[in-house]
């Protein structure tokens, strides 16, 4: 029970940003700036898999992004996008071990080819009380004697932290907008106070995008007061209230967040994978296509860790 507002807020942060126009938006609007203006044109893709433990997959959600650089075609990196629901001092140590997974997994996979790509890592945090620690990895070792501080690993982390942020510049976007606000006050323990304030894009926002809105605040602890949200949206959406209202109801909430769930990180991986496919072996096949859409999350997976090395298409559905 303890872990469970942790997996809600990862599962709404890889969701939202599990969309490569969102993510897009968002490593635009709030990377350094002089690090923003290295990113091309093109869209940042989707890298299939997770550099987690699997013993910390129901504690932690990273997503990868390989991005396109400005200076030439062939020049591009990895963001490594991780989030955080509280202060934690030994996140700098979680990322660097997802970023050498990642590195080692590229060089393995590249015929130990270099140079090594970089790698960024960018840490969002949307805990009520602001992020604490620093972005140095060096800093963990506290005092080191100079001698020794070059064999030290030094690196940063990009950091987002939504709580000092004005509302009006989490993003120009007004999707992106109300999905970080809803992170910026979903632990925040007036949230009820500020709901008005939290839903204010729900009239901007088509049923889909405010529905995922709405579970992910309710299955917030601090969040499950339906009057108060039932009030605060007949006042935003009344056009929509009874459908709204047909959401709250205990067994279309439950049954239609788990279907919603389910397919939706299905489709995910399933273009992840057809992608990838395309990449490798050119135009696919409608048998092929309709069979990565029809299968489950699992079988996806399994397809895609196949993908990387099967010799045709068909071997990567093909039992092993």
């Amino acid at each position: 029970m303890s872990t469970q507002p942790t997996n809600i807020h990862d599962a709404f942060f890889k969701q939202v940003l599990s969309d490569p126009t969102l993510a897009a938006l968002f490593l635009r609007e709030h990377l350094p700036a002089e690090v923003a203006d290295l990113l091309g044109p093109e869209p940042p893709e989707p890298v299939p898999g997770s550099f987690v433990d699997e013993e910390l997959r129901q504690h932690h959600s990273d997503l990868l992004y390989r991005i396109q650089l400005k200076s030439t075609h062939d020049a591009y990196a990895y963001v490594l996008m991780e989030h955080k629901s509280s202060p934690d001092a030994g996140a700098r140590l979680q990322l660097l071990r997802y970023v050498i997974r990642i590195l080692i997994q590229w060089y393995e996979r590249n015929e130990k080819q270099l140079p090594l790509p970089p790698v960024l890592p960018l840490l969002a945090h949307h805990g009520p009380e602001g992020w604490t620690f620093s972005c140095e990895f060096a800093e963990l070792f506290g005092a080191v004697p100079e001698p020794l501080r070059p064999y030290i690993p030094s690196f940063r982390h990009a950091l987002v932290d939504l709580a000092p942020i004005d509302d009006r510049t989490l993003s120009i976007e007004v999707r992106l907008r109300a999905f970080l606000k809803a992170l910026k006050y979903s632990r925040r323990p007036d949230l009820l106070n500020c709901i008005a304030l939290v839903l204010a894009e729900a009239p901007e926002l088509n049923d889909k995008d405010l529905f995922v809105i709405l579970t992910y605040l309710n299955k917030a602890p601090i969040a499950r007061n339906y009057k108060a949200m039932h009030e605060t949206l007949e006042q935003l959406v009344p056009d929509r209230k009874e459908k709204i209202m047909g959401w709250f109801t205990d067994d279309f909430y439950e049954k239609g967040l788990a279907e919603g769930e389910a397919k939706g990180e299905a489709r995910g991986e399933a273009k992840i994978l057809a992608r990838l496919l395309e990449k490798r072996f050119g135009a696919l096949p409608d048998l092929i296509r309709h069979q990565i859409t029809s299968a489950d999350v699992e079988r996806i997976e399994a397809w895609v860790e196949r993908a990387f090395d099967a010799p045709n298409l068909q071997s990567v559905f093909d039992a092993n």
